[in-house]
């Protein structure tokens, strides 16, 4: 074995120990220098003959006597030997060290690292090998090393509590806890050091008080991590670090279903923050947290009323990106409430009070009576992004100091069902144009987002042998009412020019519906001998959705979207439409008259006009007037038509991208589209002389989140923002309501 060769030059007061060269791991020498001197600046290492030492690290390492240890790392050479210069500074110690080829050196030794250094010196050796060191050399795996680490660990976490693990999730996900000492600081990271490596441990820390200053931390993290019959667990920040044993676990801990059960009505905000961490595992996370809060739900609180009248409810919280949709009412006779606030996923209350919309209501009062009452909305601070909360927690403020706390039941985790909720949070004669944009709209959009990414392609099923190469495309959406199939049908299988050029697609928006619509649709095929498609959604997915479904799956040139409550008036509807798609007059699409079922006028093209608040609504030109009233003979272009009945070419409603499926439920999608086709450069006409009844909205009528009637504004709104500018354009083009200057005939 060859020594180590060593000059020294001191060149200050004292008398510096030859330096030391240990592996610290495999491939990387680490050289420890103690010198009798304080060492304030960067210590020095060069190599000789104008070789470079890289990578390289320095220490400075306070010692108990007022020395300074001074350490490097660098990696072995390859071939020849090292020789390296350390340096104190300009004006300090120097010396010379060689390493030759065949130099054995020593492995690492904890005590030996430490030896001598003051606790501070301590934290900070372990802090740069944990943080530093163990990435720039790749260490992180390398069982030298790891041994040295582990030395290190063993007496500052002799000292300190145990971290446990509390309790197990799924797969591999625990939850571990462990306590903090007073001041401790920022935590910057957290590993775990054990036979197997080092790692730093994945997810978020929540801390909340311990008592004595002390703070307790809960971390939902992998647990393949936290194994083997030796482990530390070191909290690192920037005041220090904090090294504890890793307590041996049970076989099997508690499941953490149990444990939100029984610990965590003790931390305000800690059963959301695991909720959320839970949530964050992408393969399963989401799920989990919901079946937990399923599972184990917390007990729905409200304030009953006593003696003082005093009563409260959280009637919506729904949780989203977005923020959370917070709606409730209180009675306060004696006015005692000072306001409501959020219990957000940290612990800490958000004062929701001064952002509130307040509005007039009556609620149940004492003696099963109705008594009067302040309902109350807000966009709250989404208590977990995306992760799925279904009980956010409230408290309402009284001016005394004291509060009570408010727990809704659990909110829907659907988001269909959730933006059913959301549609009924606030009564609709309460719902201004401040409230729907910063309360309601920014939820219902998340929400809608989320039901539209739910649905998968739809089931197509065959009835009959359909036509070769059909000239047309009949899309026909069906949403429980099943009412008018018979006559529709019987009419359809009349008309010569349908049954020779025209192919039948039904998109059934209701899929619980599909056993019996494919029975009605093959018997009424067998009847008849019409063939026809039936293109079943997956889950209701909304007018737009189930229209650009059956589009997708049509072949015709020509696309007619027809409702399931039209009915023609005679054969022939559709050829006549198809005619006028003139491309020479560049006619996008076209409408035809429709008639109520007393024969009056329900539809003879549609025009744009303000509200009193502003906001552009559609309407029917003649409504409910004589079915030969004079001016709804006249064939025209028109602003707009009816999605009831509205024939376009397939190619430009692909072009222009189809419906737009982010209006909710159903309604203005129509107008969207002809505004689309206007903004592409067509024309948009009124057809009179093809004739159809309608039998409005017999559909919509079944669905009670739209008539409930915010479905209705929030469509307004959207439908207002995205084309406000283009409908004053459009309607200057027209002298007066009905009386359009350009004609189409």
């Amino acid at each position: 074995m060859a020594p180590l060769e060593t000059t020294a030059t001191i060149l200050s007061p004292g008398q510096a120990d030859e330096p030391q060269a240990v592996l610290l791991g495999s491939g990387v020498i680490l050289v420890s220098w103690d010198v009798p001197q304080a060492v304030h600046a960067s210590a020095a290492l060069s190599a000789a003959q104008g070789h470079s030492v890289a990578p390289a690290a320095s220490l400075r390492l306070s010692r108990t006597d007022g020395g300074t240890r001074l350490l490097w790392a660098t990696r072995c050479p390859e071939s020849g030997p090292l020789h390296i210069t350390l340096s104190t500074g300009a004006l300090g110690s120097k010396t010379s060290l060689a390493i030759q080829p065949d130099t054995v050196i020593p492995v690492a030794g904890s005590d030996n690292l430490v030896q001598g250094l003051d606790e501070q010196a301590c934290e900070t050796l372990i802090s740069t090998l944990l943080n530093v060191w163990s990435g720039l050399f790749r260490l992180r795996r390398d069982g030298m090393f790891i041994e040295c680490l582990l030395g290190l660990m063993r007496q500052p976490a002799s000292t300190s509590e145990a971290a446990t693990i509390v309790a197990r999730a799924v797969g591999d996900i625990v939850l571990l806890q462990a306590a903090l000492p007073p001041r401790f600081g920022e935590i910057d990271a957290i590993y775990c050091v054990g036979r197997d490596g080092l790692r730093r441990l994945p997810g978020r820390p929540r801390r909340g008080p311990l008592g004595g200053g002390r703070e307790m931390v809960h971390l939902l993290t992998s647990g393949k991590y936290l194994a083997g019959r030796e482990a530390f667990v070191v909290f690192a920040g920037s005041e220090g670090l904090q090294v504890q044993s890793l307590a041996k676990s049970e076989p099997q801990p508690l499941p953490l279903t149990r444990w939100l059960r029984e610990q965590t009505k003790r931390a305000p905000g800690l059963r959301e923050h695991l909720l959320i961490g839970l949530s964050d595992h992408a393969s399963f996370g989401k799920a989990a947290a919901l079946e937990a809060q399923l599972s184990v739900p917390l007990k729905p609180q409200r304030v009953g009323a006593n003696t003082s009248g005093l009563a409260a409810e959280i009637t919506c919280a729904i949780s989203t990106p977005a923020g959370t949709l917070l709606a409730g009412w209180l009675r306060d006779p004696l006015n005692l409430v000072a306001g409501i606030a959020a219990v957000v996923s940290d612990g800490t209350i958000h004062d929701l009070t001064s952002a509130l919309h307040r509005y007039p209501i009556v609620v149940e009062g004492p003696n099963a009576g109705r008594v009067s009452g302040t309902g109350f909305a807000t966009l709250a601070p989404s208590v977990g992004g995306d992760a799925p909360i279904l009980q956010p927690r409230f408290r309402l403020l009284l001016k005394s100091g004291a509060f009570h706390p408010l727990v809704p039941t659990p909110q829907p985790a659907d988001p269909a069902e959730a933006r059913a909720v959301a549609l009924r949070a606030v009564p609709p004669q309460h719902v201004n144009d401040k409230l729907l944009s910063e309360v309601l709209a920014p939820v219902i959009a998340d929400l809608h987002a989320k039901t539209q990414t739910h649905i998968g392609q739809p089931h197509v099923r065959v009835i009959g042998t359909l036509i070769a190469r059909p000239k047309a495309s009949v899309v026909i959406p069906l949403y429980k009412v099943l009412d008018f199939l018979r006559f529709q049908i019987a009419a359809f299988a009349t008309d010569p020019w349908f049954r020779k050029h025209a192919e039948l697609i039904y998109v059934l928006d209701t899929p619980e519906q599909a056993t019996e619509v494919d029975h009605l649709l093959t018997g009424l095929h067998l009847v008849y001998g019409l063939p026809m498609t039936l293109a079943i959604m997956d889950r209701n997915s909304g007018y737009a959705r189930a229209c650009n479904a059956g589009a997708a799956a049509s072949r015709g040139e020509i696309l007619a979207l027809v409702n399931s409550d039209v009915i023609p008036t005679a054969p022939g509807w559709i050829e006549k439409l198809a005619e006028r798609l003139d491309n020479r007059r560049r006619v996008g699409a076209v409408g035809p008259k429709l008639l109520f079922e007393d024969g009056s006028l329900q539809h003879a093209g549609m025009h744009f006009a303000r509200d009193h608040r502003g906001r552009w609504l559609n309407h029917h030109y003649f409504k409910g007037m004589p079915r030969h009233y004079a001016p709804a003979t006249e064939e025209r272009f028109v602003p707009a038509v009816t999605g009831a009945c509205l024939v376009m070419p397939r190619a430009l409603f692909e072009k222009v991208g189809g419906f737009s499926d982010d209006y909710v439920i159903g309604d203005y999608e129509d107008s969207d589209l002809c505004l689309k086709i206007a903004a592409a450069g067509r024309k948009i006409s009124y057809v009179p002389d093809v004739e159809l009844y309608h039998l409005e909205r017999k559909s919509m009528s079944l669905n009670p989140e739209y008539m409930k009637g915010i479905a209705w504004q929030y469509n307004c709104a959207l439908h207002t923002s995205r084309w406000g500018d283009m409908i004053a354009s459009v309607m200057n083009t027209y002298t007066r309501p009905g009386r359009p200057r350009s004609k189409a005939a």
